[in-house]
């Protein structure tokens, strides 16, 4: 990866031995994104490093309940305004209906209206961000909200992230 100073904008390069070398020390953190937007999408997909992550994108409420039943993520990721079924609702089934309090769930929307946030909070969230995101600051808010749930896990995740942006800052 390489940063943009100016902007803290991340750009992806092939990994170095050393980070996939020290990601054999930490499993990957399971992450389910539910996003439809194309360029937020490709926002994760740079900013959160394969090393650490173990992505699965899908863009709609039915398809995200279908994988996290067959795939179990460690955290999701969930947009409010989606086709076919709504973030609430997907949280609300995973907390309520499933009884699932174990795995992270952040909420990532350009929804800020306090009784959003407030009703996701009641739900059981981790975090709520607010896009736009910059690239730079989305996989440490991520570990960061994950923590909460998995400090450990996530504290090896960060120094993983770390090593990774000082090596891309070395070439």
């Amino acid at each position: 990866m390489t940063s943009d100073n100016e902007t803290g904008m991340l750009s992806k390069e092939k990994s170095t031995p050393d980070a996939d070398s020290a990601q054999n020390n930490t499993d990957k953190i399971k992450i389910l994104i539910v996003e439809d937007d194309n360029t937020t999408q490709l926002l994760y997909e740079k900013g959160l490093f394969n090393q650490v992550f173990d992505k699965k994108l899908v863009a709609s409420g039915k398809e995200a309940l279908l994988v996290y039943k067959q795939w179990h993520p460690d955290m999701i990721i969930l947009d409010i305004q989606l086709p076919e079924m709504n973030g609430f609702q997907i949280l609300k089934e995973i907390r309520t209906d499933s009884q699932d309090n174990k795995t992270a769930i952040v909420m990532a929307t350009s929804r800020s209206d306090s009784d959003d946030v407030t009703r996701c909070i009641k739900l059981g969230i981790e975090g709520y961000i607010v896009k736009p995101f910059s690239l730079r600051e989305i996989g440490t808010k991520i570990i960061n909200y994950y923590a909460k749930k998995e400090p450990e896990r996530a504290q090896k995740a960060n120094v993983l992230c770390q090593e990774i942006l000082k090596d891309s800052s070395m070439r």
